[in-house]
C-alpha cells in the first residue's frame, strides 16, 4: 500500500484502523533500552572459556582423526585436502632440513678447531637449505598446475602457498592433520 503524503488524505477506515496499540510513553521506552553502563566481566567468563576449550578439543581430535567436518576452517575443503594429500605423497627435502640443521650444529661443535672442515659443514648446511627451498618451490609449482587443472583457476584462494610450504617443511610424523595417504599415492 502506498503511503500518502498528507494525513488529511487518509480515508475514514484507514484512520480508524490505526496501529492497534497505544503509543508507549517515553519513560517506558527508555526503561526498556536501559542497561548497566559497565557489564559484569566475570558473568559468563567460565562458561565462555569452557565452550572455547571444548571446541578446541573437538578440533584437535578431528585433526588427529582426519574428520574434516570438525577441523578448523583453514584445513577444510577439497582443495586443502588435495594439497595435504599431494604433499604427503611425496618425499621433500624440507622434511630433512630440521634434523639436518641439528646434525650440522652438533658437527660444527666437534670440528670447530679445523677451519677447513667447519667451512665444509657450513657450505653443506647452506646447500641443504637452498635445495629444500628449491624443492618446495618446485612442488608448489607442480601442485598449482594440478589444482588449476582439477578445480579451476579460482579454487586456490588465499593462503595456499604458506599452507603448503609449512606442510612441506615439516616432518611427516609431526604434520597435523595427520597424513592419510602413503608415500607415492598421489591424488587423482
Amino acid at each position: 500500500m502506498a503511503r500518502k503524503e498528507h494525513p488529511e488524505e487518509l480515508s475514514a477506515e484507514e484512520a480508524a484502523a490505526g496501529k492497534g496499540r497505544p503509543t508507549p510513553k517515553r519513560r517506558e521506552q527508555e526503561a526498556a533500552h536501559r542497561r548497566a553502563l559497565v557489564a559484569d566481566p566475570k558473568s559468563g567468563t567460565k562458561e565462555r572459556r569452557a565452550r572455547i576449550r571444548e571446541q578446541r578439543a573437538k578440533e584437535q581430535q578431528a585433526m588427529l582423526n582426519g574428520d574434516e567436518r570438525n577441523m578448523p576452517v583453514e584445513h577444510r575443503g577439497p582443495v586443502r585436502r588435495y594439497i595435504r594429500d599431494f604433499i604427503d605423497a611425496r618425499t621433500s627435502l624440507g622434511e630433512f632440513a630440521l634434523p639436518g640443521s641439528i646434525a650440522f650444529v652438533i658437527a660444527s661443535l666437534f670440528f670447530n678447531s679445523n677451519p677447513n672442515v667447519g667451512g665444509l659443514i657450513i657450505f653443506a648446511f647452506y646447500g641443504l637449505v637452498f635445495a629444500a627451498i628449491g624443492d618446495t618451490m618446485w612442488a608448489m609449482r607442480s601442485m598449482r598446475r594440478r589444482i588449476t587443472e582439477k578445480f579451476g583457476a579460482d579454487a586456490l584462494g588465499r593462503g595456499w602457498r604458506l599452507y603448503s610450504a609449512a606442510r612441506l617443511m615439516n616432518l611427516r610424523r609431526l604434520r597435523v592433520p595427520r597424513p592419510v595417504v602413503k608415500r607415492g599415492e598421489y591424488p587423482v
